[in-house]
């Protein structure tokens, strides 16, 4: 089992956009917006903190600015929302293109550039207006609340929250990956197995999906599965580095040494360095 300060970083990761349990679809209709955000260093701040702060704000205006757009649209339509709503279901179908960061004494600032699909934003605002609009807002406050519980290494009520989201909103892709990936992270497999399978239902493409359900399998003793899931994970993002450690760890079960350090250390190179790789390179220089 990893350490669970991993898995909590993996499922902040999925805070910022929800890109990483999104799988590229095709986009009828992207724009591209520009947000500017600044940040004035403490004496207890580092550099990478005040950019941090920076591009946080800079993410936060990008999305207003497509907020005001959207919301200026939306009227002509008779939709009524609030500008945090717009702005949240902005953030669901955000992709960061670049940032650049300038310093001048203790001033940060951040520049972004983002895409942002309008069709699906669209779509998504209609849902907001939907019968069951107030089932989806409090199903979002509690997978944001989950994952500050989470953080803070409350996982029961972490947990808790989830199941509370996932009744509320069960065609939610980002709650489900949420709790799949805690699920890892505990290694509880079969209830990572099953958001695995749930949200494989709602988005048959999703990479991180297949890659969950594969460890999950590996944990199982089921190796063909596994390896099966892994390779279809790779194959729907050659970048997956999750996907590669697990596969290295299939082929370190199965005995195939150079296959495992190929794959340990092709996860190694995308940014992940596990335990279990990490030993197995000592061990087969």
């Amino acid at each position: 089992m990893f350490a669970q300060k991993f898995f909590r970083g993996l499922v902040a990761a999925l805070i910022v956009g929800g890109s990483l349990f999104l799988s590229p679809a095709v986009q009828a209709e992207t724009k591209t917006y520009t947000g500017v955000g600044e940040y004035v260093m403490g004496e207890r701040d580092t550099l990478e903190t005040a950019k941090q702060g920076a591009k946080d704000k800079a993410l936060r205006n990008a999305l207003e600015r497509a907020g005001v757009l959207i919301q200026t649209r939306s009227r002509t339509e008779d939709l009524e929302l609030v500008e945090d709503e717009i702005t949240s279901q902005t953030g669901a179908v955000l992709k960061v293109l670049e940032v650049v960061y300038e310093r001048k004494d203790l001033l940060i600032r951040a520049t972004v550039q983002v895409d942002i699909d309008a069709e699906d934003l669209n779509r998504r605002l209609e849902l907001y207006n939907s019968p069951d609009a107030d089932k989806i807002s409090l199903a979002s406050k509690k997978l944001e609340e989950a994952s500050l519980l989470w953080s803070e290494d409350k996982t029961d009520e972490a947990l808790e929250l989830l199941d509370e989201a996932a009744t509320l909103n069960p065609k939610d892709v980002k709650i489900f990956s949420k709790r799949a990936i805690i699920y890892v992270g505990l290694g509880q497999y079969a209830n990572a197995s099953r958001d695995a399978e749930k949200i494989l239902q709602l988005d048959p493409n999703n990479a991180p999906a297949f890659w969950i359900r594969g460890a999950a399998n590996l944990s199982f003793g089921d190796n063909v599965k596994g390896l099966e899931d892994l390779n279809e994970s790779i194959r729907l993002d050659p970048k997956s580095k999750y996907a590669y450690y697990f596969r290295g760890i299939y082929w370190k079960n199965v005995g195939d040494k150079k296959l495992a350090r190929a794959d340990f250390l092709r996860a190694k190179e995308l940014g992940f360095y596990g335990s279990v790789a990490k030993k197995f390179l000592e061990e087969n220089p």
